[in-house]
């Protein structure tokens, strides 16, 4: 989705996944989607979409509805939300957008669209169960607190992203 310029070419209808709408909406989680009438107040309430104009649920979920499925999945703004909630909040049909972009960014890393980032924070937690990397910095700052040392073991981490298949996810090449 390159919502970086405002593209006035049409929408090939060759391109668009006539699937991919009911199945973001067959998760439980997403259902709600299918309320959503485009009234735009998920945009006109999002803190994200003041920083970044070219960032709009409301288009994301017109473009879920076309079928815009590679659009959709690759773009960089499904990873920007901040989680304030303030689409869902607004919206008047009580469409749940940020649980939306949950299984919109499932969906992307399964099909090799996660940001490098994002790839690199799961391999870091199966590592040591951490989202960051433990230094000797860090170890001497908790020290010099009296805070008790990391225990350093993703052994469970790992475990349960092996069982939710993360682990074999691999990165794409957002940023």
């Amino acid at each position: 989705m390159n919502q970086n310029k405002k593209s006035k070419e049409p929408i090939q209808v060759s391109h668009l996944d006539v699937k991919f709408s009911s199945e973001v909406t067959s998760h439980k989680e997403a259902s709600a989607l299918n309320a959503c009438f485009s009234c735009g107040t998920c945009t006109a309430g999002c803190s994200i979409s003041e920083v970044f104009p070219e960032y709009s649920p409301k288009k994301l979920a017109k473009m879920v509805k076309l079928g815009m499925r590679q659009s959709v999945l690759s773009s960089r703004f499904i990873w920007y939300c901040t989680t304030c909630h303030n689409c869902e909040q607004h919206c008047p049909q009580n469409v749940k957008f940020f649980n939306v972009l949950n299984v919109l960014k499932n969906m992307a890393a399964k099909e090799g669209y996660a940001p490098s980032p994002w790839a690199e924070q799961t391999r870091q937690i199966m590592k040591s169960g951490l989202i960051f990397p433990l230094n000797e910095e860090l170890a001497e700052k908790r020290n010099a607190l009296s805070l008790p040392p990391f225990k350093s073991d993703g052994a469970k981490a790992k475990k349960l992203i092996t069982l939710t298949g993360i682990d074999k996810i691999e990165s794409g090449s957002q940023q």
